[in-house]
C-alpha cells in the first residue's frame, strides 16, 4: 500500500485547491478586475514589493491599470481591493447585504479568538444581536453619559505629561487603556503594571498580527490546521496555543472579577459589564448568554483603543513638525476660553479649527489604512468585472484619503481644507465616513473614540507647547516616521513638551484635583 507522509498530503491538498481555483476562474463569464498577471501556483505573491505596505502597492496598481478595483491572486486566494470612495460606496454601502461577512482566519480559529472578538464574527444572527446590544452603550446618546470619565482621564493625562513628559508614549497608552477598562469594567486602574490592562494590550497585539492578510500560510490553505504541531513549519500552531492562554486571561479575568464584585457587594463603579450582568435575566429572554456578554465587553478594548492610540501618537509628532498649525489651534482655544479654564466636550462645536485639525489627522495618517477584510457572500458583477463568491474584499482607506479630486494636494497636512469662512465645510468629504470602516461593519466605538480624541487634542493644546526634540546627533526631525502595521503607529521620537505658562500648569493641577475620583 502506498504510504504518504502528512507533509505530502498537505502538498497534494494545496495543489488540488489551486487547480479548483484555476478552473473556477476559467469558467467565469466576466473577466476579473485588472491586476498583475501573476505566476502559476503562487499567483501575485511576488507582485507586492517587499517592504511596501499592501495599501500603497494596491494604490500604485490602480494607477497602472487605471482601475479603482484591483484583483490579486495570492496562492489561490481571491483578493479584491477597492481604491476609491465610489467603489466602496457602490459595493460595501449599497450592496452591504453581501459585503458584510468576514473571511475565516484559520489562525484565529486555532487561537479560539472568534468566541470573544465581535469585529471578526461572521455576519449573522449572533453578530446582529450582539451589535444591537453594544449599540445601547455606544450610541451618540449613550456616549454622552460617559463625559465624567472622559474628563477625568483627560486631566489625568495632562498631569502625567506635566510631571514626566519624557514618558509621553507610556502615558498615551496607559490613559487610553485605563479609560476603556473603566468604561467597560468599572476598574480604577492606577498602574501600567495592572494585570488586566497588560493582558488586554497583549491580546490586541496578537490579534493585530493574526489579521494581517498573508501573515500565516494556514489562512490561505486551511487544511494546514490539521498538520501535527511538531512538524517543521507548524510553529503557527504552537503560537496559537500560547495565544489562547493570553486571550483567556484578557477575556475571562475582568468579567469574572466584576461578577465576584457584584456577588459580594464590593463593586464600586457602574460599567457596561456590571449593567449587562445585572440585566442577565432580561438579556437571557432575548437570547443572550454570558458568553455573548464576554464577547461584547472584551471587544470594547478593540473597538476603541488602537485607533485612539495611533491618532494620539501622531498628533504630538505632527504638532512638533508643524508649529504654525499648532499656534493657530492654540489661538482658537485662547479666544474662546481666555486661559481661564480647560476645554470640555461641551466646547466642541465652538472650536471648528480643532475639529478640522482632527479630521486632517485622520485623513493624513489613515490609522487603519486597509480596514478589516470582508468576505463576499455570493458572486457579483461590478463595472463589467466578475467578483467571485468567497473573495476577500478590502477597502483601501489610504487610497481614498489620497484622492487628489476629493482632497487637493493630498500629501500636504492642511487642516484648513475642511474649513470655509471659519466654519467646517460640509462640502468636503468627512474622513469619519471611512476611517472607522463602512456600512454595517462600521466601528461601534467611533463616537466614543471621537470624543476622546477631541478632548485630548484640545486640552493638550490649551496647556502645552509641543516642540521637536533633538536626536543623538543634535538634529531635529523633519518628518513623521510610521510603523506600517495593520494599524499605523507613529515611530517614537523625542518631543519637548512644556507648559505654555505657569497659569496653564496651575489649570492642569487644579483641574485634576477638582475632578477627583470618577
Amino acid at each position: 500500500m502506498l504510504s504518504i507522509s502528512p507533509l505530502g498530503v498537505t502538498l497534494l491538498a494545496v495543489v488540488a485547491s489551486l487547480f479548483l481555483v484555476y478552473r473556477r476562474r476559467r469558467n467565469s463569464r466576466w473577466p476579473y478586475p485588472p491586476g498583475p498577471k501573476g505566476y502559476p501556483v503562487i499567483g501575485n505573491v511576488l507582485d507586492v514589493p517587499q517592504g511596501v505596505p499592501l495599501w500603497k502597492a494596491a494604490m500604485s496598481m490602480g494607477e497602472i491599470y487605471n482601475s479603482d478595483v484591483v484583483y490579486l491572486n495570492l496562492l489561490g486566494a481571491d483578493q479584491i481591493i477597492l481604491n476609491s470612495n465610489e467603489a466602496i460606496s457602490d459595493l460595501l454601502d449599497k450592496r452591504s447585504a453581501i459585503y458584510s461577512d468576514r473571511p475565516r482566519f484559520p489562525i484565529i480559529e486555532l487561537m479560539d479568538a472568534y468566541s470573544w472578538t465581535l469585529p471578526l464574527v461572521g455576519y449573522g444572527d449572533r453578530w446582529r444581536s450582539s451589535r444591537r446590544l453594544l449599540h445601547e452603550f455606544l450610541s451618540i446618546r449613550a456616549t454622552n453619559t460617559y463625559d465624567d470619565q472622559q474628563h477625568y482621564y483627560s486631566r489625568d493625562f495632562l498631569l502625567r505629561i506635566a510631571e514626566s513628559p519624557q514618558d509621553l508614549w507610556d502615558h498615551i497608552k496607559f490613559t487610553t487603556g485605563a479609560l476603556i477598562m473603566s468604561l467597560t469594567y468599572g476598574f480604577d486602574i492606577k498602574s501600567h503594571e495592572d494585570p488586566f490592562l497588560a493582558a488586554a494590550e497583549r491580546a490586541l497585539v496578537i490579534l493585530e498580527e493574526a489579521t494581517v492578510p498573508g501573515t500565516f500560510l494556514v489562512d490561505t490553505f486551511p487544511i494546514l490546521k490539521h498538520i501535527p504541531s511538531w512538524l517543521p513549519g507548524a510553529k503557527f500552531k504552537r503560537s496559537a496555543r500560547a495565544a489562547r492562554n493570553v486571550f483567556k486571561t484578557a477575556v475571562d479575568g475582568p468579567l469574572d472579577y466584576v461578577k465576584d464584585s457584584l456577588k459580594s457587594g464590593s463593586a464600586r463603579n457602574a460599567s457596561i459589564a456590571s449593567t449587562c450582568l445585572d440585566r442577565i435575566h432580561d438579556l437571557s429572554s432575548r437570547g443572550f448568554t454570558e458568553e455573548d456578554i464576554r464577547m461584547i465587553t472584551s471587544s470594547m478594548y478593540i473597538a476603541a483603543v488602537d485607533t485612539t492610540l495611533a491618532i494620539s501618537q501622531v498628533f504630538f509628532l505632527l504638532m512638533a513638525i508643524h508649529p504654525e498649525i499648532q499656534k493657530k489651534a492654540q489661538r482658537e482655544i485662547d479666544q474662546l476660553l481666555g486661559g481661564e479654564r480647560l476645554p470640555t466636550l461641551a466646547d466642541q462645536g465652538d472650536l471648528p479649527y480643532i475639529s478640522a485639525l482632527i479630521k486632517e489627522i485622520y485623513r493624513w495618517h489613515a490609522p487603519l489604512p486597509i480596514s478589516i477584510p470582508k468576505s463576499l457572500r455570493e458572486d457579483d458583477v461590478y463595472k463589467g468585472y466578475h467578483l467571485p463568491k468567497g473573495a476577500t474584499v478590502m477597502e483601501n482607506v489610504w487610497a481614498v484619503f489620497r484622492d487628489p479630486v476629493m482632497y487637493p494636494q493630498p500629501h500636504m497636512f492642511n487642516p484648513e481644507r475642511f474649513l470655509k469662512d471659519g466654519k467646517l465645510d460640509p462640502s468636503v468629504r468627512d474622513p469619519d465616513d471611512r476611517v472607522f470602516g463602512s456600512s454595517r461593519r462600521i466601528c461601534p466605538g467611533r463616537y466614543f473614540a471621537n470624543r476622546t480624541v477631541f478632548l485630548r487634542v484640545a486640552t493638550v493644546l490649551a496647556t502645552f507647547d509641543i516642540e521637536p526634540g533633538v536626536n543623538e546627533w543634535g538634529e531635529l526631525p523633519s518628518e513623521v516616521k510610521i510603523h506600517e502595521g495593520i494599524v499605523r503607529h507613529a515611530a517614537l521620537f523625542k518631543c519637548l513638551i512644556k507648559p505654555r505658562s505657569e497659569a496653564a500648569l496651575k489649570l492642569v493641577r487644579d483641574a485634576h484635583h477638582t475632578v477627583g475620583s470618577h
